[in-house]
Order: structure tokens, then C-alpha cells, then sequence
């Protein structure tokens, strides 16, 4: 036990003993203490008991206001900041924007003055905001961060221009670019759609500022989709000028703003992404993202002029750019794709073979069946053909690699039963909901999702913390749909605190990294409703 903390006790020992007869509720109580306390390591602890203590209310706010005022220790300053953003009454703003030194040099004033900026975030009064943005330019990194936090919390107006340079300030750390970048989003000023068209391909030694600006573009909504859809064909003279003085490709824009205007589903953009569908490059790398990028986009706005030439590409024989047009064509329905499907199902080695055969169930029925099971039987001299050609895992051992094959595609026979039993029943779908796990819930999810019934969107919304990434997925995408009609949007309202939650819980998981950026759109969808 540290000699300071046995002097402490040892003071509130003699307190007791010296008869002190008020009540621990009360604020004299602790005033009364603060005031025989000199050390001020020991009046944080204290105060920090007082914090723990759950007794500190509204009524004692005067006295904290008045010790605040009172305080020339930076570390007690602290700890008072952090009792009154407990208590988050506007009355404090005064007290705490006073006590504010935007001039501190030493670490310990430093931390005073973020606990400070975080206690005036807590109670969230505007009445702040001047008083804020000055430490946007504070010399301690952490100030600056819990500043810009704050101000983009508070939606504040007032710091778009210093937030837009501090998210374009090569000088300063990415992170804080990052922080602004997202500050920028919270706020919704139409001022950012520029600087954040900007950072949506800027890096900076490999550091990129994709993931938070196509998310704040997002946020600001209808201002970014019309900045997006020249940025999309190359027409924005000024964009492009820029990104050809920073050594950006062009293709990058086709490629993001692709994936942005499908995230606000932008039915402006069909045509231009059908286009892109049929994008050359002499780089086949680029070439095949632009057109990726475009597919995805027109599935997830379910554009059904896209259906044709999808069908057209989905003999791709890239398993991984072939596994993006089958989902596109997944997500827009309908049997018009599978002819392409079928022949697809039949070419290519096994991984693209089986994306094929997986798109087939997710939107056949029984009539797909035969099919199926000749695919299944003639598996295993496929595989065996396939390892005699090219070693790869399992290939030890052919004839038990094709029985496990031929085994994955017979599974997908649970697809194509459901088909043929609910078809575009709702409620037969909604049934097999509760069970339904891997494929056969990604085909419910887009079957209910694509239904528009109201009524399917909270059994949905259960399984929208499915572990399966790609169910996980189509849960999201499904309801994503839904919400689209104001009347289910509000219905789906009520599950905000849990999705919320949810993505406090995961983050920082890796293997969910990449799908809760669609249940973070998913939400701020909700939250405009």
C-alpha cells in the first residue's frame, strides 16, 4: 500500500473519529473532505470514490463548479471534469469551457484539457463548440483527437473547414486524418463532398482513407451521389486533374465510386455500371475490378437491365471474379440467368465449377435437380483429370477428393427442395428462417428480402449477428431492402440498440471486419428514418 493512499485513509479515518456527522449522499460531505486534503494525487482519489460512490447527482454540481473553479492542479482538474460529465448537466458548460486551456504545454494540462473536452462532449450542449474548435490545432495528438471526436458527435457546422484541413494535412498523423475524415461524415455538411471524393483513393505511404470516406460519403447521402456520378465516368475535369497530379489511376474512381453509389442505392448510376460491365484495360487486374465493382453495384440495386450481360460474363474462368458476377445475379433473382449458369457449372476447375453450381441453387427449383446430381456424379473423374494436371491439396488422395466434391454439390439440393416448395411464398420462406443456416439462409434471407414483405424484416433482423460471413451478408442485404419502404423502416427502428451494440461488441474482430461495414450503413440507414 502506497504511503499516499495510507495518508489518505488515514485523513478520513480521523474524520470519522472526529465526530463528522454528514451524510455521504450529500455534497458537503465530500466537500468537507476535498477541503483537509492538500495532496493532489490524494483528491483524485478522492474524487474518483465520489465517482464511485453512484451518490453524485444534479445537487452536486455547485460544489464540484465551484472546487473546479477553485483548481490550479491539472490532474485534479481532470478528475473533476470526469465527475461532472457523470452528472452531463448543461449547467457545467460554463464551469468546464473556463477551465479550458487551449495554451498548455506540459503533459499533465494536456490531459486536463481532453478529460475537459470529453466532459463537454458528454453533455453535448452546441453552446461549446467555439471553445472546441480551437484545440482541433491543440499540440497534444490526444486533445485533438477527443476535440474532433466531440465536434463531429455534435454535428457541428462550425468545424467543417478546420476539419477539412486537418483531414488533408499531410504534416499530421493518418490516424488523425482518419478521425476527421469520420468527423466529417457525423456532421453532414455537403462542404466535405470534395475533399472526401478526394481521400476516397488518396494514400499516404500505404496508408489508406478508403474505408472512412466512402462511409462519410455515404452519410452525407444525396450531395455525394451527385458528386459520384461524374467522378464515376471521368467527367469531373477538376477530380480529374487532381488525380492525375497525384499519380492516381483513373480507373480508381470507376472501381469506388461504383462500390458508394451501390451503397445509396443511386438508380441514376445503372446505366453508366451496365456499361462498365463491358470496362478493357490493358491490365486485366483493373480490368476485372472495374467490372466487379460495377456488378456488385447493380446486384445490390437489384437492376435488372444488368441481368444480360452478368449472364455474359459468368463464364469467367477466375473463380474469385466469377464468384462476384454469380452473386450479382443471386441478388437480382430470377431464373433469366440460368442457362449461363448451367453451362458455367459444367467449366473451369473446381472452385470456379462450384460458384457456378452454388449461384444454380440459389435460384432453381426442382426442375435444376437433374442437373445437379449428373454434376455430382461426374465429379469425382473430373477431380481425378484435375489432379493429374496440377497438384493441389488433397490430390494425394483423388478418389476421396471427388466423393468430398461430389458431396459439397449434392448439399446444394436443400436449395433447390426450398425453391420448389415456397417459391415466392413469404411465409413459407419466413418458416425455414428460424433453421436455416450457410446457403440455404442466404437463399431465405434474398428470397424475403427480394419478397418486399413487411412482416419478414424482424424475423430477419434475428439473424442479423449470423457468424457466417456470406449468410451474415445476405441477412444484411435482405433487410437492407426492406427498409427501403418508410413503414418497414420504422418497424426495424426498435432494433437499433441491439445492432448497435452488436457492432461495439465485434469490433475490433478481424473475421467480421469486412461485412459490419454493411450493417454500419444497415444502421445509419435506420437512423434516417
Amino acid at each position: 500500500m502506497s504511503r499516499s493512499f495510507v495518508a489518505l485513509c488515514l485523513s478520513v479515518s480521523f474524520l470519522a473519529l472526529v465526530g463528522c456527522k454528514k451524510d455521504p449522499a450529500t455534497p458537503d460531505y465530500w466537500e468537507e473532505y476535498l477541503a483537509r486534503i492538500r495532496r493532489a494525487d490524494d483528491r483524485v482519489r478522492l474524487i474518483e470514490s465520489m465517482r464511485s460512490s453512484g451518490k453524485a447527482n444534479a445537487s452536486f454540481l455547485p460544489m464540484l463548479h465551484a472546487q473546479l473553479a477553485a483548481e490550479h492542479k491539472p490532474e485534479v482538474k481532470g478528475a473533476l471534469a470526469r465527475a461532472l460529465a457523470d452528472v452531463h448537466d448543461v449547467s457545467s458548460v460554463e464551469p468546464l469551457k473556463a477551465a479550458l486551456d487551449p495554451s498548455a504545454t506540459d503533459a499533465s494540462a494536456q490531459l486536463a484539457n481532453k478529460e475537459l473536452v470529453a466532459a463537454l462532449g458528454r453533455i453535448g450542449d452546441r453552446s461549446a463548440v467555439p471553445a472546441l474548435i480551437p484545440f482541433l490545432r491543440s499540440k497534444d495528438n490526444y486533445t485533438r483527437i477527443e476535440a474532433v471526436q466531440v465536434l463531429g458527435a455534435m454535428k457541428s457546422p462550425e468545424a467543417v473547414e478546420p476539419l477539412i484541413q486537418l483531414a488533408t494535412d499531410e504534416a499530421t498523423e493518418p490516424f488523425l486524418n482518419r478521425k476527421a475524415i469520420e468527423a466529417l461524415g457525423q456532421i453532414g455538411d455537403a462542404r466535405a463532398v470534395p475533399v472526401l471524393l478526394r481521400m476516397l483513393t488518396k494514400e499516404r505511404h500505404g496508408v489508406s482513407f478508403y474505408v472512412e470516406s466512402s462511409f462519410a460519403l455515404f452519410q452525407l447521402g444525396a450531395p455525394a451521389a451527385d458528386a459520384l456520378l461524374p467522378a464515376l465516368e471521368g467527367k469531373d475535369a477538376e477530380l480529374v486533374s487532381w488525380a492525375q497530379g497525384q499519380g492516381i489511376n483513373p480507373a480508381s474512381y470507376a472501381m469506388k465510386a461504383a462500390q458508394v453509389l451501390g451503397d445509396l442505392r443511386d438508380h441514376r448510376a445503372v446505366e453508366p455500371l451496365v456499361r462498365q460491365l463491358g470496362y478493357t484495360h490493358a491490365d486485366p487486374r483493373i480490368q476485372a475490378m472495374v467490372r466487379m465493382q460495377a456488378a456488385d453495384a447493380l446486384g445490390r440495386m437489384r437492376a435488372t437491365e444488368a441481368v444480360k450481360p452478368l449472364a455474359a460474363l459468368v463464364l469467367e474462368p477466375d473463380p474469385t471474379v466469377r464468384r462476384t458476377y454469380v452473386r450479382a445475379l443471386t441478388l437480382l433473382g430470377g431464373r433469366d440467368a440460368l442457362p449461363a449458369l448451367e453451362k458455367a457449372a459444367s467449366t473451369g476447375d473446381w472452385y470456379a465449377r462450384e460458384v457456378a453450381v452454388k449461384g444454380l441453387a440459389m435460384l432453381g427449383d426442382a426442375r435444376e435437380r437433374p442437373l445437379l446430381d449428373k454434376l455430382a456424379a461426374g465429379e469425382a473423374a473430373r477431380t481425378a483429370t484435375e489432379c493429374k494436371q496440377a497438384e493441389e491439396t488433397g490430390c494425394d488422395n483423388p478418389a476421396a477428393l471427388g466423393k468430398k466434391r461430389s458431396d459439397a454439390l449434392v448439399g446444394y439440393a436443400q436449395l433447390l427442395e426450398a425453391g420448389q416448395a415456397c417459391t415466392q411464398d413469404a411465409g413459407c420462406w419466413t418458416q425455414r428462417l428460424e433453421k436455416a443456416n450457410g446457403a440455404l439462409l442466404e437463399r431465405t434471407a434474398l428470397e424475403l428480402g427480394r419478397s418486399g414483405a413487411p412482416a419478414s424484416v424482424t424475423p430477419l433482423a434475428s439473424r442479423l449477428g449470423e457468424r457466417d460471413t456470406e449468410a451474415r451478408s445476405a441477412v444484411i442485404q435482405a433487410v437492407d431492402w426492406l427498409v427501403e419502404t418508410p413503414a418497414t423502416a420504422k418497424q426495424a427502428r426498435s432494433t437499433l440498440p441491439a445492432l448497435r451494440k452488436q457492432l461495439d461488441d465485434e469490433r475490433g474482430n478481424t473475421h467480421l471486419v469486412g461485412v459490419n461495414e454493411d450493417l454500419r450503413r444497415l444502421v445509419v440507414k435506420l437512423e434516417r428514418t
